[in-house]
């Protein structure tokens, strides 16, 4: 959605937005990591936010 936002603003404001944007990736990504059992079931990423914020435990 965010790309899409992108091509359509202004010059100016287009490269504001993209630094901002930038800047969140890289906290994003610093902060989390790959569920690594994604592929063992199926995704429901309610409980994946569950898992993160409970310290990687699995909840039922």
């Amino acid at each position: 959605m965010v790309e899409e936002v992108l091509h359509l603003l202004p010059v100016r404001a287009r490269a504001e937005l993209k630094r901002h944007v930038a800047f969140l990736d890289t906290a994003y990504l610093k902060r989390t990591l790959p569920d690594p059992f994604a592929c063992e079931r199926q995704w429901q990423p309610e409980r994946w936010w569950r898992r993160r914020l409970a310290g990687g435990r699995e909840e039922k």
